[in-house]
């Protein structure tokens, strides 16, 4: 044990660190791709990873060059270029998919652009072999050269092939696993137990480089070209061979056993002659695949897993490797978890990554220089890339680190801790920017670097056991982020759709956060607070959607340059303002009637208006309301309106502009537009002048129905109508007149039509009372019975009347007519002549006619009623006849009978008492001297003589007659 921590200390040997970049790429799996920068960036769908068709499953190596550009990867069988072909003659190579490490590629010593790609085959079977790689051939893609391919350095050995750099040179060694009577051409026997390493050689100057086909000789084995590992011996050929970044460890890891040791061993070896050492430290027993060291090689990670595949267990320990005699005690398990068997491999972010097999995420060792590391089985997203078993192999000596840094930012102290620092009793500090420290004891030590960029820092460690070690560390200090200050007039929103909430696109702060700084260096994100911020973790989405009010947002700025664990940052925070709009109603014409002269152009209160406005704005926060004369000046908040003043018009329908903003934020407004209408008078139709005769009693006034006139003021009825006595009322709707309206003599009537929209005309007409004439009162008027009399007709002379209706009147201008109604009177319509005869009617003894006195001047006229008496004439009965046939008297004729009772019945009777005749009104015939009743009807003449009669009128006013009448021929 004493001989291992002696090699411990070996981590102090001066050297300088190789650049990482050559580990930049990783190229694995099933078309999985990862590129650090130093942090990962998921390379996937990359064209040279997307269109290559790479798929394996175990072993596989990559490399970029000093830039980080890819350069080319294998799987140990083909390889391929940076852009996905295969390489001329890059096909065959001796490596396996099946090949635990089948392959890793080292940078010839002093040969600019050449690699040799040295393979391992599968199962225990196959060679260690190198081929030659020469990037200037094929246009610069490179080639593989094909007197340099599959060149054989030892005939069988186990899947395990590692590589460092020789301290002191650029030269490498490259070792494996393999059993101690295996050559280059023959293939040993037994179990593996013993370790090789050759030397990867350069001749400075000549630019020479070349694999010395010799193992190196073991010292420590009596000069044999191998190193017996009793302690390891084992006919596993699965698992990792590791070295540390430093180059003085090496773990050999045992997956499978048949006959020998299946665990894990310790080792040292000496970077600086090629030489193995100690017995052997066993670690650990069981199934063991893949280890590796941190940076600093004070720690060792390896996992447990016997399964392939799917449904194996895994687990991972930690040991802290500076103390050699306590090593087994700082044993800790790490990781638990359900997962096959994988490689682990150090990245240049510092974070050692797990394969999973067929998973779409890496599993990563967090905080790897730490006693308290973790482990993350979604530690990386490289979907749709897919890993395996296997993650590249590399030459460890790109990863070494002599000292921890904590905080590589510029401005910031960095932390400076040195490896295994319970050994250290002093240091002296070199720290490549001017400035030096001296500690005494193992102590942390700071610096602040000014700027960014490169630095050598180089250090004397005195060890608590007197050793004094020099070496020299590039490191990289990485440009510190500035939140510069945000344009203050993009920090204010509106809510313009009335949601609550206005998306705030924060992209547009991005370029106001950077300032001058480096786009492509620094990422920029929003936080909602600002322990989010610090941590840059629960990123806002761009399009953040900002409630109504102040939301405060976090920024950070971080270097994606520098590692994740340092992340060169800085945070401020800047306030959201997002304030409501108003919302404003569709706004009433502001409308007003034109004066008389119909001009189109009027005076408007604007300001006596601002209520209705108002009442449109739906809003429960304070508002400006101003008027503009255009959109552009209401959106812009210019050339406001002087309410104060009257405001004219230009055209008959102007529009006005609203501009209703926010008193908290005058950005967050709302326009809306009304319209200025001056509105025309209505159209009044001109009603005639109305010309009204006197009534009675005749005291020249009238009253007049005036709304019987509205139809003629307003033909379709759109308005409303009033009567007013002046034209000052009528003008201003004062007084209106009533209905009935009492009219004396002439009078003007003024007439106001009002139209839906409160306009008015107004018209005018005249209203008289004519004059009508006094007429006077008739006599009653008896009927006229004489000889021109109709006995069935009552006949009067009406023109006796004229005198009295005329009432003094001038018959000259006055003309009387006689009607049989008052309609027909008063409308002048049937009138009667001189010689009014009327139908006789039973019962009825008077009647009335009407009498119109007019006068022919003015049409007026008046009407009077008088009595007309119905009398009937007297009946005169003859007293004999002789029907004889001679024409004269040949009947028993009544005149006037007939005509004047028409219910009558005639009987005549002999003078025996016997009823010979019978007749009536309905069926009247004079009696002819012929029977029409008795027992001589229808025989022929009575004889001469006397004969009696009855007449029954069957009329109240008429006594029957009883008389006689003589018959003779």
């Amino acid at each position: 044990m004493k001989t291992i921590y002696s090699l411990l200390l070996l981590i102090f040997v001066s050297t300088t660190m190789l650049a990482q970049e050559e580990s930049s790429w990783w190229i694995f799996g099933d078309q999985a791709g990862v590129e650090f920068t130093p942090n990962p960036q998921n390379r996937s769908l990359d064209p040279a990873v997307a269109t290559s068709g790479y798929d394996t499953d175990e072993g596989v190596a990559s490399i970029s060059d000093d830039s980080g550009n890819l350069l080319f990867f294998t799987d140990g069988i083909t390889v391929w270029n940076r852009n996905g072909n295969i390489m001329p003659n890059g096909t065959g190579l001796d490596g396996n998919f099946s090949s635990t490490q089948s392959a890793i590629i080292v940078k010839a010593p002093e040969s600019p652009g050449v690699y040799f790609i040295f393979t391992v085959g599968a199962g225990g079977n196959g060679p260690l072999s190198y081929s030659r790689v020469e990037m200037s051939l094929n246009g610069g893609l490179g080639d593989v050269v094909a007197g340099v391919k599959n060149v054989v350095l030892i005939q069988s050995c186990a899947e395990k092939v590692a590589a460092t750099i020789q301290t002191g040179s650029n030269n490498a060694y490259v070792m494996t696993f393999a059993e101690s009577n295996a050559t280059s051409t023959v293939n040993g026997t037994g179990n593996f137990n013993a370790l090789f390493t050759w030397e990867v050689r350069g001749i400075p100057g000549p630019n020479v480089s070349f694999v010395f086909p010799n193992p190196v000789l073991q010292q420590g084995n009596g000069n044999l070209p191998y190193y017996s590992v009793p302690t390891a011996s084992s006919s596993a050929d699965r698992g990792q061979l590791r070295v540390s970044p430093d180059g003085t460890k090496l773990v050999i890891c045992n997956q499978n056993s048949f006959n020998g040791f299946e665990g894990t061993v310790l080792y040292d070896f000496n970077p600086g002659n090629g030489q193995f050492g100690g017995n052997g430290l066993v670690l650990h027993n069981g199934p063991v695949y893949g280890a590796e060291f941190s940076p600093s090689s004070q720690y060792l990670y390896h996992d447990e897993s016997s399964t392939y595949g799917f449904n194996g267990n895994k687990k991972i320990f930690q040991y802290e490797l500076c103390d050699a005699n306590n090593i087994l005690a700082t044993k800790r398990e790490i990781a638990d978890v359900s997962e096959g068997r994988s490689t682990l491999q150090l990245a240049r972010d510092g974070n050692i990554y797990v394969g999973r097999f067929d998973q779409t995420e890496l599993g990563m060792i967090v905080g790897p220089e730490t006693p308290t590391a973790t482990y993350n089985a979604n530690g990386f997203d490289i979907s749709p890339g897919v890993s395996k078993q296997g993650l590249p192999v590399f030459v460890q000596s790109s990863f070494s680190s002599s000292f921890t840094l904590n905080d590589q930012c510029q401005g910031d102290a960095t932390e400076f801790l040195l490896a295994c620092l319970p050994q250290v009793a002093a240091s002296t500090w070199d720290f490549g920017d001017g400035n030096t420290a001296s500690v005494t004891g193992p102590v942390a030590v700071y610096n602040t670097y000014a700027s960014a960029g490169t630095y050598v820092v180089s250090v004397n460690v005195t060890n608590v056991s007197g050793d004094t070690r020099n070496f020299t560390q590039e490191i990289t200090i990485y440009e510190n982020g500035i939140v510069d200050p945000i344009d203050t007039t993009l920090l204010n929103y509106c809510d313009d759709d009335a949601s609550g909430s206005e998306i705030v696109d924060l992209s547009q702060f991005t370029a106001d956060v950077l300032g001058s700084q480096d786009a492509t260096t620094f990422d920029i994100t929003y936080h909602a607070n600002q322990t989010d911020a610090d941590a840059g973790v629960n990123e806002l989405p761009l399009n953040f959607d900002a409630p109504l009010g102040t939301t405060t947002i976090w920024v950070r700025i971080a270097n994606n340059t520098s590692p994740i664990d340092d992340g060169c940052s800085a945070i401020d925070s800047f306030d959201l303002m997002v304030s409501p709009t108003p919302a404003i109603n569709p706004i009433p014409d502001f409308e007003t009637c034109d004066d008389i002269s119909q001009d189109g152009i009027e005076d408007f209160d604007l300001a006596s208006y601002l209520p209705t406005i108002q009442s449109a704005v739906s809003t429960s926060f304070n508002v400006t309301i101003t008027l503009h004369p255009t959109q552009m000046d209401a959106d812009t908040g210019m050339n406001a309106i002087d309410t104060s003043v009257a405001y004219t018009n230009t055209t008959s329908t102007e529009t006005i502009y609203v501009r209703v903003e926010n008193d908290v934020d005058q950005d967050c407004y709302s326009t809306a537009q009304f319209n200025l209408v001056v509105l025309s008078e209505p159209t009044i139709g001109t009603p005639m002048n109305i010309e009204v005769c006197d009534d009675a009693p005749l005291d020249g006034s009238s009253d007049f129905d005036l709304t019987e006139q509205d139809i003629e003021v307003d033909p379709n009825g759109l308005g409303s109508v009033s009567y007013h006595a002046s034209q000052g009322d009528a003008e201003t709707g004062a007084n209106p007149l009533s209905s009935p309206y009492t009219v004396t003599g002439t009078q003007t009537i003024y007439v106001r039509l009002t139209d839906s929209n409160g306009c008015s005309n107004t018209t005018q007409f005249d209203i008289s009372v004519l004059d009508a004439p006094s007429i006077g009162q008739p006599q009653d008027l008896a009927n006229i019975c004489d000889e021109n009399s109709s006995l069935d007709q009552n006949t009067f002379d009406l023109s006796v009347q004229d005198d009295a209706v005329l009432n003094g009147n001038d018959p000259a201008n006055h003309i009387v007519n006689y009607y049989e109604s008052q309609a027909d009177a008063e409308a002048d319509s049937n009138a009667l002549g001189t010689n009014y005869s009327t139908p006789f009617q039973a019962g009825v003894t008077t009647g009335t006619l009407y009498a119109r006195l007019e006068n022919i001047q003015t049409g007026c006229f008046n009407v009077v009623a008088f009595t007309i008496i119905f009398e009937r004439c007297e009946i005169i009965f003859p007293e004999g006849f002789s029907p004889n046939d001679d024409g004269v008297n040949d009947t028993f004729s009544i005149p006037g009978l007939a005509e004047q009772f028409p219910n009558f019945v005639l009987k005549i009777f002999n003078r025996n008492g016997s009823m010979i005749y019978e007749t009536s009104a309905n069926n009247y015939e004079e009696f002819a001297g012929i029977p029409n009743k008795g027992l001589l009807a229808g025989d022929g003449l009575v004889p001469v003589g006397v004969y009696f009669y009855t007449i029954e009128y069957n009329d109240p006013d008429e006594e029957d007659t009883a008389s006689w009448v003589y018959i003779n021929y």
